[in-house]
């Protein structure tokens, strides 16, 4: 049995004002936030503002963040740029009731970037991206049932939450999964009309795929999964899903709201995969709430309110195409140039070979999963394919390291995950793998 972990007493001893306003907050707010990923025992950090790499806390003390609001924040913190482009749009209003020039600027950008996108359409989160290309995927194929990949995460709405990250003992043969609803409240119907795919298994995939085609409108899949693990497809998998769905006129869907940042045409010019739909959000928003999802022309003209013939898929929102926010996109996007993605491909391939051969020196139990700026640290001795992978780490282990981190200066989510952002330097990746390894001694000393 584990001592008392050092950490959580150091942790303490310095946030006592996060400790208290996460108490006061707290009779307000259901566990004190409105948003249960940050939550982590005893209590979060209260964040106050970010700069460039840093965050600062309630309690003034300065953390380099590799965290960036779930990948959000691929410039970093205030980014001047993106903070101008919103100011510019404050003193103009913030909602116009129209099309706006910003949104359209924002629509071109997008459909030139982006192999699979001829038009786009914008929400305000990536769960409502994903959701009409589902929407629009039944419509267009005039099937019910969707496939997604086991630890895939694609939003909070029901038809996709299920087997997010499913117990092993309920999900079944590994090659076969069980569909598990991730929460209470989700109808039992809605779970029977999701098929389960075993992630960056080609074969069992395309098996269960083509034994489903006649009911399937749609495989959604995350090239890169991100509350899954940070794990990669293979090539080979998303090429496999490519391939059995256009044989089987079903439409693929790409999750890119986190791997849109591997290249500026997102995971599908980085693995030359190119789905019919794409959802995104998280950095394209420019720190501001966004979704937006597009594809093939004849797909999105479900949304077209002005067609004269053929169904129409209602798609409102007050906030859709917001000013501000299409503006703080452009600016973000214009600023991700060849040279700051091949910065933020170096610096996370140096830092995951740091992590690699820092727990091989110190013949610690920890894995390294990721690509390009993307990475997550488990707590196993076995590789890391897929979710089921990271289940069979030490998870008292992990949140001990992950204090300690914090301790140390560094911010990732409490599940050890992790994104660089533009503004990070080969010191800061260096001054990481020095904090990581006093971590690591300490917890190999108790």
């Amino acid at each position: 049995m584990r001592q008392k972990n050092p950490e959580l007493d150091l942790f303490e001893n310095r946030s006592p004002k996060s400790r208290q306003f996460s108490k006061d907050s707290s009779q307000f707010l259901p566990g004190g936030d409105s948003r249960n990923t940050s939550y982590y025992a005893p209590y979060p950090l209260i964040f106050t503002h970010g700069e460039g790499s840093y965050i600062y806390d309630l309690d003034e003390i300065k953390r380099l963040d590799f965290a960036n609001n779930f990948t959000s924040l691929i410039l970093g913190h205030a980014n001047q740029l993106v903070t101008e482009a919103i100011e510019s749009h404050i003193s103009k209003g913030l909602g116009l009731f129209s099309p706006t020039i910003a949104q359209a600027n924002f629509a071109r950008l997008l459909c030139e970037r982006i192999q699979s996108i001829d038009q786009v359409r914008f929400t305000n989160s990536g769960t409502e991206a994903t959701m009409n290309c589902i929407r629009a995927a039944r419509v267009h194929t005039g099937k019910r049932k969707i496939a997604k990949c086991e630890g895939g995460y694609h939003g909070t709405h029901d038809s996709v939450f299920i087997s997010v990250r499913p117990k092993p003992e309920d999900a079944g043969d590994s090659r076969y999964p069980t569909p598990v609803p991730e929460t209470l409240g989700i109808p039992e119907q809605l779970v029977e009309e999701v098929l389960i795919l075993p992630y960056n298994d080609p074969s069992a995939a395309e098996t269960l795929i083509t034994r489903h085609a006649n009911e399937l409108a749609a495989v959604i899949v995350e090239p890169v999964q991100g509350t899954g693990g940070m794990i990669p497809a293979t090539n080979e998998y998303l090429a496999t899903l490519r391939g059995v769905t256009k044989e089987h006129g079903i439409l693929l869907i790409f999750d890119e709201v986190i791997s849109l940042r591997l290249a500026p045409g997102g995971a599908q010019q980085y693995f030359r995969v190119v789905p019919d739909l794409t959802a995104m959000g998280k950095f394209i928003g420019g720190g501001l709430p966004i979704g937006a999802f597009g594809g093939d022309r004849k797909i999105m003209s479900l949304f077209d309110p002005s067609k004269r013939e053929g169904p129409i898929i209602p798609h409102a929102g007050s906030y859709n195409g917001n000013p501000a926010v299409m503006s703080a996109g452009l600016a973000t996007l214009n600023q991700l140039t060849s040279k700051i993605y091949s910065h933020l491909e170096m610096l996370g391939e140096n830092l995951r070979a740091g992590i690699r051969s820092l727990a091989n020196e110190l013949e610690f139990p920890l894995q390294v999963s990721g690509i390009s700026s993307l990475f997550g640290m488990h707590l196993t001795n076995n590789p890391v394919n897929c979710y089921r992978d990271t289940t069979l780490g030490d998870n008292e282990l992990r949140h001990q390291i992950f204090l300690g981190l914090l301790n140390e200066g560094f911010v990732l989510s409490s599940r050890l995950l992790g994104c660089i952002s533009a503004t990070m330097t080969s010191a800061d990746i260096e001054n990481f793998l020095g904090g990581l390894r006093r971590v690591l001694v300490r917890q190999q000393s108790i």
